[in-house]
């Protein structure tokens, strides 16, 4: 097959990167044999790549990033499986190799006579520290004792879970702007989609005495669903204190009104992050 010779200047080599998970909570069908910690080589994204980004049911519907997953990052082979903290760091990574390290923001301090101003940040420092030296440890962080004595084994939530319980959220949102009556079944199965992607065994002992573990979804839900409110409260502050890993992208700024410095959130939605 012939080379294309247009292709020489224009197909850059691009970066490496490690995903925030260190690739630990992957089976072996989600990343290629040539990742080791999680380490993944990023190419620049085309225009046409990055014109699908705009559409946000592509994006939902995970067609987008297994396109871009495709050009850009060949070796994750089930992109749809990905965490969601590493779906967010991809898209800053595919940002670093397309348009460089600089990212021009506007911002606005919450003094009296702020006014919106445009700040220069460099992401490489970001990109440095992916604070996932804890996942060392994973298998303690992810394990919730219950009071009733049963253990929950948690994980963190996949790309795909995290775009079927957004979907589910947009049609309350349907309804709500339509003067609809909300479904309570709708609520109860954000409530219960959420907290199925993050719990992956309860282990608990029988009235026989023996200890089992269960990884049915359908049994877990049917439990969820009977449990207490406290106990529930027990189950959503443990799975809160598992986020503590991963890029924190807050920049800190001074503001150009009062000198003051601040904190601004960086806004990690692909369609914002790219175009503003």
């Amino acid at each position: 097959m012939e080379l294309n010779p247009l292709l020489g200047k224009v197909k850059l080599p691009g970066r490496v990167f490690q995903l925030p998970s260190k690739g630990l909570f992957y089976e072996p069908t989600v990343l290629a044999e040539t990742v080791k910690n999680g380490e993944v080589q990023v190419k620049p994204m085309s225009a046409l790549a990055e014109m699908k980004l705009r559409s946000a049911d592509l994006l939902y519907s995970g067609k987008v990033l297994r396109e871009i997953c495709s050009e850009c990052v060949p070796e994750i082979l089930k992109p749809e499986q990905l965490l969601t903290k590493d779906v967010d760091a991809l898209f800053s990574f595919l940002r670093v190799v397309t348009y460089g390290s600089l990212l021009r923001i506007n911002s606005t301090h919450s003094c009296e006579k702020a006014e919106s101003h445009e700040y220069e940040i460099n992401l490489d420092p970001f990109l440095a520290d992916p604070k996932n030296a804890i996942l060392d440890h994973k298998d303690t962080i992810y394990r919730v004792t219950l009071s009733n004595e049963q253990i929950v084994n948690t994980k963190p939530p996949t790309y795909e879970a995290a775009m079927t319980i957004v979907m589910l959220r947009q049609e309350i949102s349907r309804m709500e702007n339509n003067n609809a009556p909300i479904d309570d079944m709708i609520l109860e199965k954000i409530m219960i989609t959420d907290l199925l992607s993050v719990i992956k065994n309860v282990e608990t002992d029988t009235a026989e005495g023996t200890h089992v573990i269960v990884a049915d979804q359908k049994q877990i839900g049917q439990w969820l669903r009977a449990l207490t409110k406290p106990i529930l409260n027990e189950l959503y502050d443990g799975v809160k204190k598992t986020d503590v890993w991963g890029y924190e992208f807050k920049a800190k700024l001074r503001c150009k009104d009062c000198q003051a410095e601040y904190v601004h959130n960086l806004e990690l939605d692909p369609i914002n992050f790219f175009f503003g």
